[in-house]
């Protein structure tokens, strides 16, 4: 993908359909939105000067999330400060995107995980993730889904996309050979079956898993929006068959190790139970070891976008070897 060549294909788009996005078409500009995290889905920013949108275009085998939020959209809006929607996109505007949404751009926003927060405002974050989690109206209006454990719901978190992670590593082998040995690469699939293991044999993973879950509560999709008010964005992975520690730890990661630990798990503990604290600790060792392979997984990716190709490999780089010396000190056997 040349993202030049993205943005100026919405520009045209945008131009075309201006009215409908109620922006002015003789100052259209587009401009595409970095995200170090992966390359899945293409994101652009559009402008006429005065109002601000964000286009989100998904691939084929992520339009399907995509779809089922704009079905839920405005319910997702009015409750739980998801992006309003602006416009629905069935078209293949930039080849490989079949289909994408419009949504209003929140202005005035920084991420969580950019930001000095206040206890108050995580505090307001966890209390409306466990709503959701509880939020029976919301589940009549999703598609039902099959049935799954917790442990299932891990596998189909982690575990799958370890296992993709790994295949790309190993098809794309000389792009990483400099700093990741042979001996590492097969340690990591070892590393995978053990954590498999010891989820399906941990009681607490054996039960149902039905909580409606966000399913990526980084603190890059939590925007806070002055004083202790917040917006939570990127609705695409919301299921009804998932796990509230999924949730929990993704949100509450970059505290693992921090002197308030201790009162945010007792936070967790109150709100949601012990058992999700027993799995939030086999989340913890999911979210390092995602710390160590799937930053190798986007060095790999971002031979696709040349632009951001050495921003992004200087990034992940580094991620993977501060987090693998940390996860064999804590986790080697």
């Amino acid at each position: 993908m040349e993202v030049a060549v993205a943005e100026h294909r919405i520009a045209e788009w945008a131009l075309v359909n201006a009215k409908a996005l109620g922006i002015d078409p003789d100052h259209i500009e587009a401009s595409y939105i970095y995200n170090p995290g992966g390359f899945s889905n293409l994101s652009i920013r559009l402008t006429d000067g005065r109002t601000r949108l964000h286009v989100k275009l998904a691939p084929p085998h992520k339009a399907e999330r995509l779809r089922q939020w704009a079905s839920i959209g405005e319910y997702l809006s009015v409750h739980y400060t998801a992006p309003k929607l602006v416009h629905e996109i069935n078209q293949e505007i930039v080849p490989g995107y079949p289909y994408g949404l419009v949504f209003e751009y929140i202005e005035e926003a920084a991420p969580l995980a950019e930001v000095r927060y206040s206890e108050a405002l995580l505090s307001g974050v966890i209390d409306m993730i466990a709503k959701l989690h509880r939020d029976d109206h919301l589940r009549t209006l999703l598609p039902l889904a099959e049935k799954r454990t917790y442990a299932e719901a891990f596998e189909d978190e982690y575990i799958t996309r370890f296992t993709e992670d790994l295949d790309g590593i190993r098809a794309s082998r000389e792009l990483l050979r400099d700093f990741v040995s042979d001996e590492t690469i097969s340690w990591f699939g070892e590393e995978i079956q053990r954590l498999k293991t010891t989820v399906r044999q941990t009681p607490a993973f054996q039960q149902s898993a039905e909580e409606l879950v966000h399913n990526d509560l980084n603190g890059n999709n939590v925007l806070t929006t002055g004083g202790n008010a917040f917006r939570i964005i990127d609705w695409d992975d919301l299921t009804g068959q998932g796990d509230a520690a999924m949730d929990y730890s993704v949100l509450l990661w970059p505290l693992a190790n921090d002197p308030s630990w201790p009162i945010w798990r007792e936070k967790v503990r109150i709100t949601a139970g012990a058992e999700v604290v027993e799995r939030l600790e086999l989340y913890f060792r999911a979210k390092l070891l995602d710390d160590v392979i799937d930053v190798l997984a986007d060095y790999v990716e971002s031979e696709q976008v040349p632009e951001y190709r050495e921003e992004t490999k200087r990034r992940s780089k580094a991620v993977h070897l501060a987090s693998y010396p940390k996860y064999l000190a804590k986790y080697r056997e």
